[in-house]
């Protein structure tokens, strides 16, 4: 999981119907999130603004990050973070704008790379390509709920999953456990059905992950990966990737939504390990300046980190 100040992928966050990118967009979330997964406690606060124009989408994100280490030493930090996605020139941009440095990368390089990671875990793991990806069973409650989110009707829907693993040491577990661990994950979301302005983002953002090669088989790839593995980060990653799925089966656009990620932690045999809860609080249609899409002014390069971005 993600913990800089901006996530790259909303599309945990907004599930919906395909559709054509036709029109300036614009919306607005936030997101608050408590993760516990490997030792501390890690809070997050962020406003997150999503533009879209043409074939170009913008996510920026302001908020604060606050630590809780093992031994109670605590520290807090601000954080600013710009991505700009150019699928007419094929690249990404990843913007410090406090550091004025930035990363490009092509999305034919990010398929390449990512590629390599998989294949590299795949066979330190024995995966065999060919078997059918992990499943859980999910149950969909249609709570028949009616709420209104900044002046627009949703339903409430809540989806729940849970999963008995015998934990090895890694993320989230400094000892092998003897006994399988009960794990468990809540999505209370409330679907909203005719958001055209946010329907164009997602739907763009949809086509980039295609160039980039982060849908498709390759979600089916991780998931492999991630049920092979069997630390708490990758229970985590299996169990939320796959309630993703069944949020976007359901179609709308997700408004308002309450993650719980449940599992044993110290002497608690159920705590809430990560708890993420968002709501989108505008959005607009409209004409936008062109030049917030491209590279900033007075900003440099700076080399990418190897393996930014391991399964």
């Amino acid at each position: 999981m993600h913990r800089g100040v901006l996530r790259a992928g909303l599309a945990g966050a907004l599930a919906l119907a395909p559709a054509t990118v036709r029109a300036d967009a614009t919306y607005e979330m936030t997101l608050r999130t408590s993760d516990t997964l490997v030792g501390g406690t890690v809070e997050l606060e962020e406003r997150i603004i999503v533009g879209v124009k043409g074939e170009r989408l913008r996510q920026e994100a302001t908020g604060s990050r606050s630590v809780v280490t093992r031994r109670g030493a605590r520290y807090e930090r601000p954080g600013r973070s710009l991505i700009l996605d150019q699928l007419d020139h094929g690249r990404r941009f990843e913007i410090n704008p406090d550091a004025a440095t930035y990363i490009e990368e092509t999305f034919a390089n990010t398929r390449r790379r990512r590629e390599a990671e998989l294949v590299a875990a795949e066979k330190a793991l024995g995966i065999d390509p060919a078997e059918a990806p992990p499943a859980l069973p999910v149950s969909v409650d249609r709570t028949g709920e009616r709420l209104r989110v900044q002046g627009r009707e949703c339903e409430r829907v809540v989806l729940k999953s849970t999963r008995e693993v015998v934990v090895v040491a890694g993320r989230g577990a400094p000892q092998a456990q003897a006994a399988p661990s009960r794990f468990a994950m809540t999505f209370d979301l409330c679907f909203a059905r005719d958001v055209p302005a946010v329907a164009e983002a997602q739907a763009l953002e949809e086509r980039i992950g295609d160039a980039a090669g982060r849908r498709g088989p390759t979600l089916d790839r991780e998931l492999r990966i991630f049920a092979r593995r069997r630390d708490v980060f990758a229970v985590f990653e299996l169990m939320h990737r796959l309630l993703e799925r069944e949020q976007q089966r359901l179609g709308g656009v997700v408004l308002r939504w309450n993650r719980v990620f449940v599992g044993p932690r110290g002497g608690e045999p159920q705590a809430a390990l990560v708890r993420e809860q968002g709501e989108v609080t505008r959005i607009e249609s409209g004409p936008l300046d062109p030049s917030a899409f491209e590279l900033p002014p007075g900003v440099h390069p700076r080399h990418a980190p190897p393996n930014r971005e391991e399964p």
